[in-house]
């Protein structure tokens, strides 16, 4: 809302000698896995290479990528986007730049904007990203003769929005044709369409496409003069055609359903081999220095010597920080995205605290979300003399030992998180995750009335 007002009140205040940013004037289409270009240029042309030129997500403070000072400004990126943007400025002096975003994914989805920044004059613009999936390739069987033809049935599933499916002629024309659309219990479209020949063609294909702009997926067939000759053998055949082709896939399935079987009781052994918790020594050789970020911590968690996090009862007065957070936390200065990654934490006699990771784009405004991994929290927590964590759904844990001291492996690319029990050298849980962006050392530390509070100290390894 405020960011529309914003353009609002820009283009209200657009006056002679002014210019105005123009950009798609309608979503753009992007498959998941292809390049898109977005592109925004000032009306009418204005040299833009002295001007800031920022492209952002959802909200102005949310940057995609930036130019600034006559260059990109990488380190100002979203984590989620670095390395995937390219802003091609070969036009700039006419005030007309495009943004490559490479690499699509699902999560790419959602509002776009373009501001452009002089020193006496500003203005924007927002677009939308729409991302689809590409389905299976389209399917051809011959189901039989019907009114004096042959019959041609061509089925194609798991589309991510509706696609449109069309038969062709050797030529490339399309043929007329019956079409169904169906979306499955995941929400996703499955289409069949049904073609009866009369004659020979020839050649036969089935395509499928989400926007006359994207690619197509097809499939052809052939068929010879003997499919139009109405013998009873060709009558059996095509008849026991479909029957044919369900036995051998079900076939196929049975091996396919063993084989990945297999293939996930071998993951899991090489899993388990290569993450035996029991180990700890093996884990500490990753130990990293940790540190943590005042400018993040709530006004009511004192940090000290950036190692050192107290619950205060009266807020302190801080400086205004946009990385702040409203929920009663703070998180470390590092950030991983690639490697493994060790340290220990101190909680001590606390009653109430929760450690971890947490993805550094995670909303700090709000303080009511679930510390779960579907918002971006992989934590370890202690309320109410239980020991638990979400994965997504609350886990009970129960601990041999008193746990007064925590140590956390981050392994990013093996996909998991582990929390130990440094008093008796104990594995406590491993939660698993494909993590994406930047990940920071996470630790929440709130108290109950009358409880003793005591620092929660990073320690040393």
């Amino acid at each position: 809302m405020v960011l529309v007002l914003a353009l609002a009140l820009s283009l209200l205040k657009l006056g002679s000698g002014q210019w105005q940013v123009i950009g798609p004037n309608k979503p753009v289409q992007a498959l998941v896995g292809e390049d898109v270009v977005f592109s925004c240029f000032l009306s009418p042309e204005t040299n833009a290479e002295a001007m800031e030129v920022r492209i952002f997500r959802d909200q102005f403070s949310a940057i995609i990528h930036l130019y600034q000072d006559g260059k990109d400004q990488d380190y100002m990126q979203k984590p989620s986007y670095r390395g995937r943007t390219e802003l091609m400025k070969d036009f700039i002096a006419d005030g007309h730049v495009s943004l490559r975003l490479k690499k699509v994914t699902a999560l790419d989805a959602g509002l776009y904007g373009c501001w452009f920044s002089s020193q006496t004059y500003d203005q924007g613009t927002t677009w939308e990203l729409q991302v689809s999936e590409m389905g299976s390739a389209p399917l051809i069987s011959l189901t039989g003769f019907v009114d004096g033809g042959i019959r041609l049935l061509c089925q194609s599933s798991g589309w991510f929005s509706q696609p449109t499916v069309k038969w062709k002629g050797p030529q490339g024309h399309d043929i007329p044709s019956d079409s169904k659309v169906n979306v499955d219990r995941h929400g996703l479209f499955d289409v069949e369409t049904s073609l009866t020949l009369q004659e020979n063609l020839g050649s036969i294909s089935c395509s499928v496409q989400l926007t006359d702009q994207s690619p197509e997926v097809t499939s052809s067939i052939w068929l010879g003069e003997m499919f139009f000759q109405r013998s009873p053998w060709l009558l059996a055949f095509i008849s026991l055609t479909p029957l044919c082709i369900g036995i051998s896939v079900g076939i196929i399935g049975m091996k396919i359903l063993f084989s990945k079987s297999q293939g996930k009781i071998q993951k899991k052994l090489e899993w388990r081999k290569k993450h035996r918790q029991a180990d700890l020594k093996e884990v500490r050789k990753y130990a990293v220095e940790v540190t943590l970020d005042p400018d993040t911590a709530h006004p009511q968690l004192h940090v000290a010597d950036l190692k050192t996090v107290c619950y205060t009862n009266v807020p302190q007065e801080v400086p205004h920080s946009e990385k702040r957070f409203t929920r009663m936390c703070v998180v470390a200065s590092q950030g991983f995205q690639a490697g493994k990654h060790y340290w220990e934490v101190g909680v001590r006699h606390n009653k109430r605290w929760h450690l971890g990771v947490c993805r550094d784009d995670v909303d700090r405004t709000r303080n009511n979300v679930i510390l779960s991994p579907d918002n971006g929290y992989w934590v370890l927590g202690l309320e109410m003399d239980w020991h638990f964590t979400l994965n997504p759904h609350r886990i009970n844990l129960s601990l041999r030992n008193t746990l007064l001291q925590v140590g956390v492996f981050l392994d990013y690319e093996g996909g998991t998180i582990s929390f130990f029990n440094i008093n008796d050298q104990s594995p406590i849980y491993t939660m698993t995750h494909r993590f994406e962006g930047l990940l920071r050392p996470y630790i929440q530390h709130e108290a109950y009335e009358d409880e003793n509070v005591t620092p929660i100290v990073i320690c040393p390894v």
